[in-house]
């Protein structure tokens, strides 16, 4: 089962090589896709809704890294929703995102995270980059492959989303890279000191993305990345992320330009 940044979770399974989808949460939330691979099947219990294939083939999800061409499948389909909401980054603060994808984070990781924010704009202006920044397309903090599946060989998007917001343009495609290639922080390993702590899959970047600009959103989305991970785990203490912002912070570490 995946969860999504908003608690929303689905699973799916194939039976005589009919496919379903099994979505979990309230309705609150959730923007219902036009879908041109699934048909609402039900409510089977409350809170639980059903999804069945419009086509027969074997359901596969849950795979990465997937082919950078199908974060088009991905924006194609947000292009057609109409969004009037700002990222709530954008329109309540930075600083706010910890309370907001994870509440029940403790405080000595939510006063780390704030001054995370802080670091990141003195060295990467982050936030002033980010509210000048006007051109602004329909933005969802899962954009990557747990979005898509394949029914046979036919990609699809799932059914049901997190609400959409409007946000810089430029964070889409960095926010695919991360949840397609991203992993780490991993923990110093004492027996291997030539370990990595963050790896990128064979990831390459584009000449437009390596600059200072891309680098600075790039760890603000990447510190989202891990928040919403330790919201999954219900990790108050929020480990991982407090690792990454030592590393980034402190110990001076620079993964996204790893990719230069």
């Amino acid at each position: 089962m995946y969860r999504f940044s908003t608690g929303l979770k689905y699973s799916g399974s194939t039976e005589k090589s009919r496919s379903y989808l099994i979505l979990q949460s309230s309705e609150t939330g959730v923007e219902n896709l036009n879908s041109d691979s699934w048909k609402y099947a039900g409510e089977k219990p409350s809170g639980t809704r059903i999804y069945e294939s419009k086509f027969y083939g074997q359901l596969n999800i849950f795979k990465k890294p997937l082919d950078d061409k199908l974060a088009d499948t991905i924006f194609n389909a947000l292009n057609v929703i109409s969004i009037n909401e700002l990222h709530p980054a954008l329109s309540k603060g930075f600083k706010n995102e910890p309370k907001r994808l994870f509440p029940e984070i403790d405080e000595p990781s939510n006063s780390k995270f704030s001054n995370f924010i802080d670091f990141l704009n003195l060295e990467f202006d982050l936030e002033k980059n980010s509210l000048n920044d006007l051109k602004r397309l329909p933005y969802s903090d899962d954009i990557g492959p747990y979005m898509l599946g394949f029914i046979g060989d036919r990609p699809f998007l799932v059914p049901e989303i997190p609400n959409m917001y409007l946000a810089p343009s430029n964070w889409r495609l960095v926010t695919w890279y991360i949840n397609n290639y991203f992993s780490g922080p991993y923990p110093n390993d004492k027996e291997n000191k030539d370990l990595e702590r963050f790896h990128w899959n064979k990831l390459t970047l584009d000449l437009s993305f390596q600059t200072k600009y891309y680098e600075g959103i790039a760890y603000f989305l990447i510190a989202k990345f891990i928040l919403i991970y330790e919201a999954f785990s219900n990790n108050r203490s929020c480990t991982s992320l407090n690792l990454f912002i030592d590393l980034i912070q402190t110990e001076g570490m620079r993964p996204w330009k790893k990719l230069f």
